[in-house]
């Protein structure tokens, strides 16, 4: 049987990235994310529901994560689900539910200095072609509106 923990979310960033880097080097970046959902209760009244998480980011897309991401801008992440057991200072135990992202995208940055200079967004592993896609044709011959294609190579076709 197959397995997946996988979380897609589209929210609110509470804070400025934080960048840091482990002892051998490696490069994390976190910020905190707010996902809202409105809805109205069966007394008629409308509810916010705010659910905040805590997104971390790992190589490449950390760098990308400390630099651009920014307060208030509306971002997209993919990644895994990690729940986290706490006390906080008053010893009670809170949960802290965290999204290791391996996709951040900014959908919208409400700032508009940062809008008028776009940010390059981080590659997905590019991987190099092995198989480039045929070049067309320099020249292909123009069909001209009577000539019905042949239909000699229907039966070759799969469907």
């Amino acid at each position: 049987m197959g397995r997946l923990n996988k979380i897609i979310l589209i929210g609110h960033v509470g804070q400025d990235a934080e960048l840091r880097y482990t002892p051998n080097g490696d490069s994390v970046a976190s910020f905190s994310l707010a996902v809202s959902n409105r809805y109205t209760n069966r007394d008629g009244q409308q509810i916010d529901d705010t659910e905040w998480f805590r997104i971390n980011a790992w190589g490449s897309r950390a760098e990308f994560v400390g630099n651009y991401i920014k307060k208030g801008m509306n971002i997209y992440a993919e990644g895994r689900l990690k729940s986290n057991l706490y006390q906080d200072n008053a010893g009670e135990t809170k949960v802290s539910l965290d999204v290791n992202a391996f996709e951040i995208q900014i959908v919208q940055d409400p700032d508009p200095e940062r809008q008028n200079n776009p940010m390059p967004q981080p590659q997905n592993n590019p991987q190099p072609q092995s198989n480039p896609m045929p070049q067309p044709q320099n020249n292909p011959q123009p069909q001209s509106p009577e000539s019905e294609p042949s239909n000699s190579d229907d039966e070759s076709l799969p469907w």
